[in-house]
């Protein structure tokens, strides 16, 4: 015959034990996966900066090359995102695919403290963007005008 038995308190406490701990290890989990995905969220941003910052020292490096009289016709050029080339006209491809650059030019002196001369020439600024419209990157240098 059955006869029924009082059930331990230890049973209750030890049920309350696990759910606590796996409760624990829950936040844990949430915690460091978190954590991951802030770390590639800002490897993937660093990645872009890297290549667009590199994006626009090429596009500016071709315009220094450029002859002095027709450095003002870059003025407003646009390179919508995914069409950058290399020198040869291929597609670059890439993470080069999500950047896109533009062109501004003004006129522009720099007065030399140390000759104690104005020095005439253009800032060219050519600026890196994402299909956000966000910049990226943003580089600007000083072209003296040549001397006659």
């Amino acid at each position: 015959m059955y006869t029924p038995t009082l059930q331990s308190p230890q049973r209750g406490i030890a049920l309350l034990e696990v759910m606590i701990a796996v409760g624990l290890l829950t936040c844990a989990v949430v915690a460091i996966s978190s954590a991951i995905v802030a770390g590639q969220q800002q490897s993937l941003e660093a990645r872009m900066t890297i290549a667009s910052s590199i994006a626009a020292e090429s596009l500016l490096a071709q315009l220094s090359k450029e002859p002095w009289e027709s450095i003002d016709e870059w003025h407003g050029y646009t390179e919508e995102i995914g069409t950058i080339v290399d020198p040869t006209g291929l597609p670059v491809g890439g993470d080069w695919d999500s950047i896109g650059r533009k062109v501004s030019i003004e006129e522009s002196d720099m007065f030399v403290d140390v000759l104690q001369v104005y020095i005439v020439g253009r800032t060219v600024t050519v600026t890196a963007f994402n299909e956000d419209g966000r910049e990226l990157s943003s580089l600007q240098r000083f072209i003296p005008e040549p001397q006659s």
